[in-house]
């Protein structure tokens, strides 16, 4: 009969597992951005490196040679019982919980038992005698342990059994989560621990001999399994109901022969099926009204449609969503579609509608130009109201043309033409409705208006009776209000942003400072560890001067420290912060703001600042405004440097670059308004000058939040308003409105 060599199988063992758990590590690469998988594949790295070096110290047959590859077994295993606890986290939903100094913590035990290991001959912390036992069927390592030992032996007990316990915790409440997905996890981290746990323990007949690794080997297959045919780390099943169940939406999942594959409790509350009974039938069965509509999506290319369906209640109206499900081969496999209820906005939407006509109706008489026009289309009739908006007196504009005078010229031939048609029949295209067009006041500026015209015959000729409303103060409202939501909704993604950014960004800058410490410094442990690995600092030194190491270094930290202002301006940009309120004269304060644009603007080919002409029309008297007054010179100096930078980069300056700057009252508010005679900007522009990252400098200029910022500061630190006023050719104009009284 055969003789088995028992240490060549324990070496085989150690390899294979190593070789498992690397393959799978690097399996996992692709899916670096799943918390999940991150996590595992850091377990996985760090069970390679301990099973490949406990093969190397079976192979080794002095005692020094095998103590040297103990000592490296602890570059994996110290953090085994953190990665495992990381990964029980992520897999349970609960990555939130280790962000920031608490998750860092956990990392403290395991470097501090890395450094007692390899220090372990000047105080025997870790083991106080090793030997090499002969007893056994092999020769194994044997060992006294010392305190330190049993505290990381303790300390990663304790979070194998925290994780462990998540892992019951969301398999016991979760009723979603697959009993094959969960056994596949628990097997996989069990078998290793539990033979560990004999090894410490010394049970006969495997006294003094570890079979870990053999466990990391049956481990790392059950990972393959679970993550190669299960999809194990898809979809993290175990927070799936934290975050499908918990959303008010319906949601279902198809598969490619659109059977339902799952739903959620918002979409079992539509059917009339008894719970747990849609899975795997067809949609047109289980929901035939939502069947159709998918259909009917899919044939017009329409994956995002209002629809009506007849439910339990009667008719509700929803917004129907749907996207294709592809398998990481880019393979579809099934749809997601989600349906959100839209009756009460619906509601909603027709009640304000009817409120702005009974609005209209009441206030067309006062507040709107009422204005007659007659057969020949001269003005019959202009009221006061028709004065104050388009700025004519009654005496000098009854009797003109009324298309010559009000209509821009584009419009002239188009309203003679209608004009002509309405002669002879009374009829036409814009009777009876209300329609927005362009207007021109007396000055010539152009204006949106309302009108709305009636057809009025007087004896045998028809007349016509237009009533006119300014909306530009409606414009201007409707774009504060599109902007004020975006901004909202923008504030929360940005603040998770940067949350998310902050701590890889920490370790980024943490780790440049100890590369500078551990390479640039005569410390002691670096003399020490130079001394000991035969390597000479002065010419290390040298060498990373002449290759511009030092340079790389410096390059780093810079990097790292624009990504942190990045970050604090987005932090800035996402949350509103404490004023400091007090009284303050608002053109001393534009002055001062001047005076710090004038000394801290980049001078860059004459482009200086100071060389800009400054135009004061300050109005008398003004009251002083409750602000904070560091706030509001953050604004005014970002809106005079962007205006600076706009007027400069227009190329050849004809004429000479100007800012007016007007302070002034207007009702309950202060203004302050900062025009320049730059080069203007676009419609398009012009509304998404405030969005978050939106810059029209060249890339590495600027982060497109300095105006974001300065619309929170306006709008949430201290209820004001912030708009801008700019064409192409006629310059741009930011008007700053903050009230008299400040906000209760």
């Amino acid at each position: 009969m055969p003789v088995i060599d028992l240490q060549a199988l324990y070496i085989f063992h150690s390899f294979a597992a190593a070789a498992i758990s690397a393959a799978l590590a690097v399996y996992l690469i692709p899916r670096w951005e799943v918390p999940a998988a991150r996590c595992l594949l850091l377990l996985e790295g760090s069970v390679a490196a301990w099973s490949f070096c406990y093969g190397m110290e079976f192979w080794s047959a002095t005692l020094a040679g095998k103590l040297w590859w103990v000592r490296m077994e602890y570059l994996g295993a110290a953090w085994t019982g953190v990665c495992y606890f990381r990964f029980a986290m992520a897999l349970t939903g609960r990555m939130s919980w280790l962000q920031g100094a608490r998750g860092w913590a956990l990392f403290i035990v395991p470097a501090m038992t890395l450094a007692a290991v390899f220090t372990n001959a000047h105080h025997d912390l870790i083991w106080s005698r090793a030997w090499i036992e002969t007893g056994g069927p092999i020769p194994v390592m044997a060992y006294h342990r010392g305190t330190g030992f049993w505290i990381f032996v303790a300390y990663s007990y304790g979070l194998l059994v925290a994780g462990t316990a998540a892992l019951f915790y969301g398999y016991l409440f979760s009723r979603h989560i697959g009993n094959r997905h969960f056994w596949l996890i628990f097997i996989g981290i069990a078998a290793p621990w539990t033979s560990n746990l004999l090894y410490l323990l010394e049970f006969a007949p495997i006294r003094h001999i570890d079979l870990t690794p053999a466990a990391f080997a049956i481990s790392g297959l059950t990972f393959f399994w679970g993550t190669l045919r299960q999809q194990m780390l898809e979809l993290i099943p175990i927070a799936r109901d934290a975050v499908i169940e918990g959303m008010q939406d319906a949601v279902f999942v198809l598969d490619i022969r659109d059977r339902v594959i799952d739903l959620n409790s918002s979409a079992q509350r539509l059917l009339a099926e008894p719970a747990g009974k849609p899975a795997g039938r067809p949609l047109s069965v289980v929901f035939p009204q939502l069947s159709a509509q998918v259909e009917q999506s899919r044939t017009s290319g329409s994956d995002d449609r209002e629809v009506s369906i007849a439910g339990k209640t009667g008719t509700l109206h929803w917004r129907l969503r749907q996207s294709p499900i592809h398998s990481h081969g880019d393979r579809l496999c099934g749809r997601l579609v989600i349906l959100q209820d839209i009756t009460g906005q619906k509601a909603n939407e027709a009640a304000i509608r009817e409120s702005e006509e009974k609005f209209r109706s009441i206030s067309a008489s006062a507040l709107d130009a009422i204005i007659m026009m007659d057969p020949e289309g001269r003005i019959s009739f202009w009221n006061p109201a028709a004065e104050q908006i388009f700025g004519y007196r009654e005496d000098e504009i009854l009797g003109k043309d009324l298309h010559a005078t009000l209509a821009p010229e584009a419009f002239h031939t188009r309203f003679s033409e209608a004009f002509t048609a309405f002669r002879r029949s009374g009829s036409g295209q814009m009777l009876g409705k209300t329609v927005e067009i362009e207007c021109l006041r007396k000055s010539g500026d152009g204006f949106p208006a309302e009108l709305s015209l009636s057809p009025l015959r007087l004896g045998s000729q028809w007349h016509t009776v237009g009533i006119v409303r300014d909306i530009t103060e409606r414009k201007k409202t409707q774009e504060y209000l599109i902007q004020t939501e975006k901004m909202s909704s923008l504030g929360g993604l940005a603040a998770g942003m940067a949350h998310e950014i902050n701590n890889p960004l920490a370790g980024i800058l943490a780790n440049v400072q100890v590369m500078r410490m551990r390479l640039l410094s005569d410390l002691p442990a670096n003399v020490a560890a130079a001394d000991e690995t035969g390597v000479d600092l002065n010419r290390l030194w040298a060498y990373m001067g002449k290759r511009g190491i030092l340079e790389k270094i410096e390059a780093i930290d810079q990097s790292c420290q624009r990504a942190a202002a990045i970050v604090r301006n987005m932090l800035a940009f996402s949350r509103k912060s404490d004023a400091v309120l007090s009284d303050h004269d608002l053109a001393e304060l534009l002055d001062q703001t001047v005076d710090m644009a004038e000394n801290d603007f980049l001078i860059k080919k004459h482009q200086d600042f100071r060389h800009i002409r400054i135009e004061r029309r300050y109005a008398p008297d003004m009251p002083r405004i409750v602000c904070d007054a560091g706030q509001i010179q953050q604004v005014m100096l970002n809106i005079l440097k962007n205006g600076a930078q706009a007027m400069w980069g227009s190329g050849d300056r004809q004429p000479e670059p100007k800012f007016i700057l007007r302070v002034d009252r207007q009702d309950a508010w202060g203004c302050i308004t900062i025009t320049d005679n730059g080069p203007g900007m676009t419609g398009e522009t012009r509304k998404r000058i405030f969005e978050p990252f939106f810059t029209t400098k060249p890339t590495g200029s600027g982060t497109g939040l300095g105006l974001s910022i300065a619309y929170f500061i306006i709008t949430e630190n201290h209820a004001g308003r912030l708009f801008v006023e700019s064409a192409p050719g006629r310059g741009t104009a930011f008007v700053i409105k903050l009230p008299l009284k400040p906000a209760p």
